[in-house]
């Protein structure tokens, strides 16, 4: 299908702006749910500094799983005027054309960054591509989180509370699940994005030392407060007052 500069144009516009919309949702839907397997990770092994303020690491690990819940269920709304990655895929297949080994040359030229050897190694995007990447989407394990989402996040079902109805029990979401979702979700946007312009997106951010400097601080507290009292209580004078 042949089209003209600027309808072309518009169509390349939209594609960024769709990809980066959705690159943006998994980024802090990783971000939210790697801080909160970090915090669980230190309840194993911080737990004594962890209970020192209980209150705010539970509904801290609480806030962290909710976001990441409530943007990955964003991928798989179902509305017309919603953006989703079966949305994004529809538009990838209705404008292929994009992805040409032709248009990525001069996408290439045209944004000054020519390179033959990234050239000659593009793959253009097929619909054997997209239809393999709905399959990907059909078969992740979204049904547990959608359920989830539903009956807590979003409504409060009268029969949950009128039953006592545990959704994470009846509707059980596993870390792996969630791993596989976002894994998922990240090598299918930059796949595109690397056929459109060669560039791709890294969703992981450095979490592990800010808030393992918070609980080792409370370590020490809990440490230098010992101390203090050990002092005093063998009525010693502090050598560092």
């Amino acid at each position: 299908m042949n089209v003209s500069n600027d309808v072309s144009t518009n169509i390349e516009e939209t594609f960024v702006k769709y990809h980066q919309e959705l690159r943006d949702e998994l980024n802090n839907a990783n971000w939210h749910f790697t801080i909160w397997k970090y915090l669980q990770e230190l309840t194993g092994t911080h737990r004594k500094e962890m209970n020192q303020a209980p209150s705010f690491f539970t509904l801290m690990m609480h806030a962290h799983l909710l976001a990441a819940l409530v943007r990955i269920n964003k991928f798989f709304d179902k509305w017309e005027k919603h953006l989703s990655i079966r949305k994004f895929l529809d538009f990838i297949e209705q404008n292929l054309d994009i992805f040409t080994n032709e248009a990525f040359e001069a996408r290439m030229r045209s944004e000054d960054r020519y390179d033959s050897h990234i050239v000659k190694e593009h793959r253009e995007i097929t619909l054997q591509k997209v239809e393999e990447d709905r399959k990907k989407i059909n078969d992740l394990p979204v049904k547990p989180i959608r359920r989830w989402r539903n009956a807590v996040l979003v409504h409060i079902e009268e029969e949950r509370v009128l039953q006592s109805i545990d959704i994470m029990k009846k509707y059980p979401v596993k870390q792996s699940q969630i791993d596989d979702i976002i894994n998922t979700l990240d090598n299918m946007l930059n796949e595109y994005l690397v056929a459109y312009n060669a560039s791709s997106w890294a969703k992981d951010l450095a979490v592990k030392d800010g808030m393992k400097a918070v609980v080792d601080a409370i370590r020490f507290k809990l440490t230098e407060t010992r101390r203090q009292r050990y002092i005093k209580s063998k009525g010693m004078s502090n050598p560092y007052q």
